[in-house]
């Protein structure tokens, strides 16, 4: 289940000593979020590793229209619509990379070496408002951390397979709204 109670900034952090205290800091915690390499933060963290220059890194960069590099990449029907649909200035920009890519130099290794990293975990956080509870030790359920910037445990799972797991997620969200009506 997934269960979402809306509150004001202050009454939020009130609930949340409320069920670590009711339940114990070993049966709550938030979830981890995760943040993957998207196309253009992988060609220039990848131009950055290889000494590709600055100016150079961007150039690329600026060629990959607002899509996936594997779509751009991709050999199967899907990807190939997906291009089709482009804007022709856009199709030219996607020819130049390729072509980029097909050379020898430093800038084709940098494309090819990008195409790989995308997807991957860059970095991680927390889920703004999401808290799983569980009915006995949280280690028993999933894999837990501690969060970067406080004492709590922090799911290894994310959203979507703490979810599926059948655990409970509550969505304790702290609305500013909520708080303007509350001291109007």
């Amino acid at each position: 289940p997934d269960i979402d109670i809306d509150f004001d900034d202050e009454g939020r952090s009130r609930v949340m000593d409320y069920v670590i205290k009711k339940y114990g800091t070993n049966q709550v915690a938030q979830i981890i979020t995760y943040g993957t390499m998207a196309a253009k933060s992988s060609i220039r963290d990848t131009a950055r590793v290889l000494d590709l220059p600055l100016f150079e890194a961007d150039r690329i960069a600026k060629l990959i229209p607002n899509i996936k590099l594997n779509t751009i990449f991709g050999t199967n029907d899907k990807s190939k619509n997906k291009i089709a649909t482009l804007r022709s200035e856009e199709k030219e920009m996607v020819n130049e990379l390729k072509i980029i890519s097909e050379g020898q130099g430093i800038e084709a290794e940098t494309i090819n070496k990008a195409l790989i990293l995308e997807g991957s975990v860059r970095n991680t956080g927390t889920h703004a408002c999401g808290v799983i509870i569980t009915p006995s030790d949280i280690t028993n359920f999933v894999p837990i951390a501690l969060a970067k910037d406080s004492s709590m445990y922090v799911t290894q799972f994310d959203n979507s397979v703490v979810e599926s797991a059948g655990l409970l997620k509550m969505d304790f969200l702290g609305l500013k709204t909520l708080t303007l009506i509350k001291n109007t």
